[in-house]
């Protein structure tokens, strides 16, 4: 007997394939139209997809259905923690609880919102890491995780084996920890003639000489293999808008694309965290980088996407010293719960608009006290 269309959409779900099975599923919504298990799928299959709304609209119709499902508890419940609204996650794992005491997942939860309730900045971290996903509905084992295992070692084996037959005995100087960067090493043509000799195809804001713009490239490679993305940005800026041959501008272009997009505060260090008058004085290059900002909020509001934007009154959390104003906009997958009556330390990425700077908002930070030490 063939499968239901229920259970080839779990069986997808198991196998980590969540697009498919939402597709499958949202195919066949005429026929399944008040279905509490087609609702409950749907749902914990968007959750693991990230998308928060469908998942809620879809949970909000199964509970209309039954309520004391541990599946759905549990999901409406990893909602709730995603967004920092402690008290209703808190509530929905608790429920979980009482239809199975020895729910694993709900113990976790309830188990990390005891001991972070009070730390929103953790909420954060288990948010941009992915690991919020441990408190999620369980789906069960991959059936396809022993026979991928197989491969994998085999194409280990494979690999290993190469590499020991065919890597040479001499490694290029750029490589490292990271992604293999030889590719993009300059010749030894590039580096005597970095100069470019035509400056009519674009502008130049930065004249730098031969040596400067070698040791330039050479930095972006070093701080890359370092972990130090905010100032091989800085570097690739200075470089693509420079007097710098197209040749090495297309290789800092490329080396543009290595970089991490996935900054979170923890992962910021101090001496990468640009302040806000550097960053003011020279927009172009700082364009791209991360920064961590400390004021107050002014001008909130919210975009009819769903985004949330205000202005950031940068130094000016104990209403004593301004450095400066800057517009932050959250798109709505980033947008968190904020209160702005209290200081705020933002997370995000240095842009520019009509020769002002912004942040695209990625993270917030607001102290339980009120007041940054």
């Amino acid at each position: 007997m063939g499968k239901t269309i229920l259970q080839q959409a779990r069986l997808l779900m198991r196998q980590r394939r969540f697009d498919f099975a939402t597709r499958l599923l949202e195919s066949y919504s005429q026929e399944y139209k008040g279905s509490f298990e087609f609702y409950l799928a749907l749902g914990t299959s968007y959750l693991y997809l990230g998308s928060y709304g469908e998942a809620s609209k879809y949970y909000d119709l199964a509970r209309g259905i039954k309520i004391n499902n541990t599946e759905l508890l549990i999901g409406q419940g990893a909602i709730y923690l995603s967004r920092g609204d402690i008290t209703h996650a808190l509530q929905y794992y608790l429920n979980a609880m009482e239809i199975d005491p020895n729910n694993e997942v709900a113990l976790d939860a309830l188990e990390f919102i005891k001991k972070n309730a009070k730390n929103f900045i953790e909420i954060q971290k288990l948010k941009s890491k992915g690991t919020i996903k441990d408190f999620y509905p369980p789906i069960g084992i991959n059936p396809l995780i022993i026979r991928n295992c197989v491969m994998v070692g085999l194409l280990i084996g494979i690999i290993v084996s190469l590499f020991i037959i065919f890597w040479p005995r001499e490694k290029v100087k750029y490589d490292g920890p990271r992604a293999d960067l030889s590719a993009l090493k300059l010749t030894t043509g590039e580096k005597k003639n970095a100069v470019s000799e035509d400056l009519s195809t674009a502008a130049v804001h930065y004249i730098l000489d031969n040596e400067t713009i070698n040791k330039s490239y050479e930095n972006i490679v070093m701080y890359y293999s370092e972990h130090r993305d905010n100032p091989a940005r800085v570097e690739i800026n200075r470089l693509i808008n420079s007097n710098a041959s197209p040749s090495i501008k297309q290789k800092a272009l490329q080396l543009k694309a290595h970089l991490s997009d996935d900054i979170t505060f923890d992962k910021l260090e101090e001496k990468d965290n640009y302040s806000y008058e550097k960053v003011e004085s020279d927009h172009i290059l700082y364009e791209g980088c991360f920064v961590a900002w400390t004021g107050a909020i002014a001008d909130p509001g919210n975009g009819d996407d769903g985004s949330w934007y205000c202005t950031l009154l940068v130094g000016y959390e104990t209403s004593k010293h301004l450095e400066g104003a800057v517009n932050v906009i959250f798109r709505p997958e980033n947008v968190s719960p904020v209160n702005t009556d209290r200081p705020i330390r933002i997370l995000g990425v240095v842009s520019e608009v009509g020769g002002k700077i912004y942040l695209d908002g990625r993270s917030v930070y607001q102290p339980v006290s009120g007041k940054f030490e």
